[in-house]
């Protein structure tokens, strides 16, 4: 039998997607022993495996969706063994080439398995030749207690209201509880948007053990005994916090304009359900073609459209020089035409300046700074080495105190002798086994910190800089790091950033204020990876 561990993968996707394949060459060689009359034991047992270990997963995709996937496990248990095997392929390639993508809707087995039709499997001729689909493509989370028929009739109806001209394309995945819509929050990256209705269960009534790393027990305990309104809050809540990126909506049968006052901050829209799925589709795609839009590239791509004229010495000319030669017309098929059309300069107009931009690409920085969750944040085109020295120079003074791994990547030492810092540099432990170093250790920050202290130099310490994960992918816990410099800080030093006055022990309160901030670090740390 081949087990595949779900806790040997970095994301629970890839583990799902090699499954997938593991479960198509198992079901195909299922397949052919049972035409030959072979021994169909060990095959059995492995698709039977591959099968159990998938089926919790699949709730919460949309393609192939749970449907198709019940629909597989009957083929299975009545011995169709033949038509499992090419279901299996058809789906794993779709998968693979992501073909479903596209919206395309069709049997896998053409008339050999109506209920499979419903799943939405992408048509032969698209898995045969794969092509990217214009449209993007995402999935739409809906929170309520439904019968199978009533999803599959749901379902249908929103694909039928799309339009050709749409931006995008979505298909719908239905969990009845909770702790189900945060689970498939953390667990399906498709997810853009979700709908939460007034009726869904607090607890799922399904063993949840498989997808331990993605149950947040604590949802279940604080949605029970609440009315629907409180109890839709609560889950905007801990979706939010999960996926601040998702759309959140909301369904309210009574009292709709007084729900929409109390919970507007949480939802970007309260529909009635008697005003039907059509503006619920049209609100969905609205949403998400708000966190879609580019300002700047939608501007550049404009820009490049428009026939110009040019009158300054820079060898810029939308790429007439490669267009019209006769000796590097190549290069013009290696690159593109949109490449050198798109060649500008900011003394060109029509584009926003880099050094004081008041257009479009300051919208794109506000957009972006909503996306990282920042203030504000600075688009550089030099790179991450130019990048982490405006950092360095922006945060240290002359003869500020700095506290840096010796083994950092070389820009930061540029940066801080440009900034005029006294750098002091710390030293990993070493990995000689491995012919490599490791982090930092906790006591050599410390030690150092604790000998600044003696020294009366502690106020002046400005910055640490460690690199996380290391070059060689040994990864620090941020959260211990930050409790041990803020516990080597005298209290009258936290006291200068806001504590004072609290009542409180101040280095207490900057932990607390620091650890606050460490879901969104490790929400972006996931997304790194």
């Amino acid at each position: 039998m081949v087990d595949v561990n779900p806790h040997a993968y970095n994301s629970a996707w890839q583990f799902r997607a090699d499954a997938w394949c593991r479960l198509e060459e198992a079901s195909l060689r299922l397949s052919h022993a049972a035409a030959q009359g072979r021994d169909t034991a060990p095959f059995i047992e492995t698709v039977e495996g591959l099968l159990a270990q998938l089926r919790p997963f699949e709730r919460y995709w949309a393609f192939p969706g749970i449907q198709v996937f019940s629909q597989m496990m009957r083929l299975f248990a009545t011995g169709g063994y033949d038509t499992l095997g090419r279901t299996v392929a058809k789906i794993n390639r779709a998968l693979v080439t992501e073909s479903y993508r596209s919206g395309a809707v069709a049997s896998p087995l053409d008339g050999e398995s109506e209920a499979l039709s419903a799943g939405g499997v992408a048509a032969t001729e698209d898995l045969a030749h794969p092509r990217r689909s214009a449209r993007p493509y995402f999935e739409l989370l809906l929170v309520a207690i439904m019968t199978e028929a009533q999803e599959r009739a749901l379902a249908n109806e929103m694909r039928s209201w799309r339009r050709p001209d749409e931006a995008f394309i979505y298909e719908l995945v239905v969990v009845g509880s909770g702790d189900e819509a945060v689970v498939a929050a953390r667990l399906n990256p498709n997810l853009q948007a979700c709908v939460i209705t007034r009726r869904f269960s607090h607890l799922s009534r399904r063993d949840l053990s498989a997808l331990a790393p993605f149950v947040d027990a604590h949802v279940s305990e604080d949605l029970a005994h609440h009315s629907p309104e409180e109890r839709a809050e609560i889950l905007a809540r801990a979706i939010t916090e999960s996926r601040p990126e998702i759309d959140l909506y909301l369904t309210a049968e009574l009292e709709v304009e007084d729900v929409a006052a109390r919970l507007g901050q949480h939802f970007r829209r309260v529909f009635h359900p008697g005003d039907g799925t059509l503006d619920m589709h049209l609100s969905v795609l609205e949403g998400v073609a708000a966190r879609y839009r580019t300002p700047f590239f939608s501007a550049l791509r404009d820009y490049s459209h428009r026939p110009t004229g040019v009158f300054h010495a820079l060898p810029i000319s939308q790429g007439k020089s490669i267009v019209k030669s006769h000796w590097i017309a190549d290069m013009l098929d290696f690159y593109g035409l949109e490449l050198f059309l798109a060649e500008t300069s900011a003394t060109c107009g029509g584009l926003d300046s880099l050094l004081e931009p008041t257009g479009t690409l300051r919208d794109a920085q506000r957009l972006a700074a909503k996306t990282f969750g920042s203030r504000q944040t600075y688009f550089v085109t030099n790179g991450t080495s130019t990048a982490n020295k405006i950092v360095e120079q922006a945060l240290v003074a002359p003869g500020d105190i700095v506290l840096i791994d010796r083994n950092c990547h070389q820009s930061h030492h540029y940066g801080l002798l440009m900034s005029g810092a006294q750098v002091t540099y710390m030293d990993a432990y070493p990995l000689n086994q491995y012919s490599m170093y490791g982090a930092v250790p906790l006591r050599e920050i410390k030690s150092r910190l604790l000998v600044l202290r003696a020294a009366g130099k502690l106020d002046r310490v400005k910055l640490l800089a460690l690199t996380n994960c290391t070059f060689d992918g040994i990864v620090y816990d941020v959260e211990r790091v930050i409790e041990v410099c803020l516990r080597t800080v005298p209290p009258h030093l936290l006291q200068t950033h806001g504590d004072a006055g609290g009542g409180g022990d101040p280095g207490e309160a900057a932990i607390a204020r620091v650890s606050a901030c460490l879901p969104r670090i490790r929400r972006t740390g996931r997304r790194r990876r």
